[in-house]
C-alpha cells in the first residue's frame, strides 16, 4: 500500500486540502460539525459511518457517493451527561444489517442505540451493563461479528470496585444484550483505569485488548475468544518490553484484523508508537500518542498525533502530517481512506487517497 503523495506536499492548512502527487488539490478537507472524539468504521461495500459527541447529543453520519465526502450530521440520541472526552467517546459498529453505537453516561452506564439499516430508523436506548453504574471511567468499545452480532468490552467495577474487562454480546443487532461476563481481572488488583479498550470481531474469533497493571507495569495484553465471545483464553502480554510506571499513560492503542485473518496491535510505551503482532516483537513506528490502526489493501494505515498535529503512516512510507489536531480515528475504503479528528472542538476530516 502506497500513499501517492510527497511528504513535503502532504502538509495541509485549515481551510487547505492534500495535494496530490500530480500537484491538483483534492480539496477533500472537511470541517464537518461542532463536536468531540469523532470515531469512524468503514464497511465492505466501501461506505464509512461516522459518530462523535457534542454536549448530551450523539450524532452519526455517513459518507455519500463513492466516499466522496461526508454528510451532513444527525442526532440520533440524547444521553444526559454524556462522557466524549480522552478517548472515552461513543463508539460505532456495523455490519450488513445493523449499525450499533454505543456511548457511556457520568453515572457509570454504558447504552447501545441500533439502526436497523432496512427499516431506517434508529432503537431507543439499551442498558449494556446489568449491573448498574458500573462503567464510571466510561472507556468502552463495540465491534460487529456478523449480521446482526455484536460484542461490547468495557472497564467495569463490579463485586470489587476495582477496573476489569467485562464484555457482552447481542445476537439481535444491538436491541437485546447477553449476560455480562468478566473477561479479565488483574490478579494484583486492577488493570489500568484509564485507558482505551479496544475490540474486534470476525464471526467467532473476538479480541480485546487493554493496558493491564501487573507487577508495577502498564503493558497492553489482548484476550481472544474463539467461539464468539463465550468463553476467552488467558490475556497475553503484547511486546517483549515493559513499562514500569505507576501512574496512568491516558493511551490505549487499537487492534484490528488482517485479511489474513491475523490480529495486528497498535499502542504506545513511554513516548513511542508500536505495531505488534500477538506472540512476535513489537516494531517501532515513531513518538506519539492516541495511535489509531485500520488494515488497508496491502497493509496497515496507522494514524496518531504529537505535539498538536495528526500523522498518517502507510506501511514502510515515512509519516505524513494532515493537519493540526488530536484524537484521530481512521478507516479503510477500498483505495480510499478518511482520517478523523478534533480541532479545538470542531470535527475534522480528510480523504486519502492509497
Amino acid at each position: 500500500m502506497v500513499i501517492f503523495i510527497r511528504r513535503w506536499l502532504f502538509f495541509l492548512t485549515l481551510h487547505g486540502g492534500i495535494v496530490c502527487a500530480n500537484g491538483q488539490p483534492t480539496g477533500s478537507v472537511q470541517k464537518l460539525a461542532t463536536g468531540h472524539l469523532p470515531v469512524v468504521a468503514a464497511e465492505a461495500n466501501g461506505k464509512l459511518h461516522l459518530v462523535f459527541g457534542q454536549d448530551s447529543t450523539i450524532y452519526y453520519t455517513t459518507t455519500t457517493g463513492k466516499a466522496a465526502s461526508f454528510g451532513q450530521p444527525v442526532a440520533i440520541a440524547v444521553l444526559p451527561n454524556l462522557v466524549a472526552g480522552a478517548k472515552r467517546g461513543p463508539q460505532v459498529a456495523v455490519t450488513e444489517n445493523f449499525v450499533v453505537v454505543t456511548a457511556v453516561n457520568k453515572a457509570g452506564d454504558l447504552f447501545a442505540y441500533s439502526l436497523d439499516r432496512k427499516k431506517g430508523r434508529w432503537s431507543p436506548a439499551v442498558r449494556i451493563n446489568d449491573v448498574p453504574q458500573i462503567a464510571k471511567e466510561g472507556f468502552q468499545g463495540v465491534t460487529g461479528a456478523s449480521k446482526g452480532i455484536f460484542h461490547a468490552a468495557w472497564l467495569d467495577l463490579r463485586a470489587d470496585k476495582k477496573n476489569k474487562i467485562v464484555g457482552a454480546t447481542s445476537r439481535d443487532g444491538g436491541r437485546t444484550w447477553s449476560a455480562n461476563q468478566v473477561i479479565y481481572r488483574s490478579p494484583d488488583g486492577t488493570v489500568c483505569e484509564c485507558c482505551r479498550v479496544s475490540i474486534v470481531a470476525d464471526h467467532n474469533d473476538v479480541y480485546v485488548q487493554f493496558r493491564n497493571w501487573l507487577d508495577g507495569s502498564r503493558n497492553l495484553y489482548l484476550a481472544h475468544s474463539v467461539d464468539g465471545g463465550k468463553t476467552y483464553q488467558s490475556a497475553q502480554k503484547l511486546g517483549t518490553g515493559t513499562w514500569k510506571l505507576n501512574a496512568c499513560p491516558m493511551d490505549g492503542g487499537a487492534v484490528v484484523i488482517s485479511k489474513t485473518g491475523q490480529p495486528l496491535t497498535a499502542w504506545r510505551r513511554e513516548n513511542t508508537l508500536y505495531t505488534c503482532v500477538p506472540g512476535e516483537p513489537e516494531q517501532a513506528v515513531s513518538a506519539g500518542r492516541n495511535v489509531t490502526l485500520a488494515p488497508g489493501p496491502n497493509g496497515p494505515l496507522l494514524a496518531w498525533d504529537e505535539g498538536g498535529t495528526v500523522w498518517v503512516k502507510s506501511g514502510s512510507q515515512s509519516p505524513v502530517s494532515i493537519g493540526k489536531g488530536q484524537m484521530p480515528s481512521i478507516a479503510v475504503a477500498g483505495k480510499t481512506a478518511w482520517c478523523v479528528w478534533e480541532l479545538d472542538g470542531q470535527v475534522m476530516a480528510e480523504r486519502v487517497t492509497l
